[in-house]
């Protein structure tokens, strides 16, 4: 073997080398990019409802922002002055419905919520005088509100008046 020989395979060694660093770095990075992807939903809005006595219970209408809100998005709903929350129920049916002991539900959509598009979350039965109810929306992981999103309404029943924010 020559020395040219042995310097030309270190030279070609040394190239192939330097062009596969880029190509390694690139390759190592998009998975880490990838994760960090978020999705900004856009400014939905979960806004209290007295309902009509008598016709229509009391609860939370939740509309979408520029984006859908996406199935496993959770409204935790919560009431006080009030010895049973009783049943929900949601429009369109795309919703699993569970009951937290006497006080609470847990609403996990199932399927999105198209953008721009509301659904009704309204409780069976009135709520008690002196009694209030509150909804708090939060979205799943790699998901993220817009600056004017609300996330939380709430209604208030006194001994005559209904107050909903």
């Amino acid at each position: 073997m020559t020395a040219e020989s042995t310097e030309l395979s270190r030279r070609t060694l040394v190239k192939g080398a330097a062009w596969s660093l880029p190509v390694i770095a690139a390759v190592a990075a998009t998975p880490m990019a990838a994760a960090s992807t978020v999705t900004n939903v856009g400014d939905f809005q979960v806004d209290g409802s007295c309902g009509v006595l008598g016709v229509l219970g009391p609860g939370f209408t939740i509309t979408a922002g520029a984006e859908a809100l996406p199935a496993g998005t959770v409204i935790t709903i919560s009431t006080s002055g009030i010895a049973n929350i009783g049943l929900f129920s949601i429009t369109g049916g795309l919703a699993d419905i569970q009951l937290i002991g006497s006080t609470g539900n847990r609403v996990e959509l199932t399927a999105p919520l198209a953008a721009g598009a509301t659904a009704d979350l309204r409780a069976v039965v009135s709520l008690g005088v002196g009694s209030t109810m509150t909804a708090v929306l939060t979205l799943p992981a790699g998901y993220t509100a817009g600056t004017g999103a609300k996330s939380s309404g709430g209604v208030e029943q006194t001994l005559v008046l209904c107050s909903a924010s």
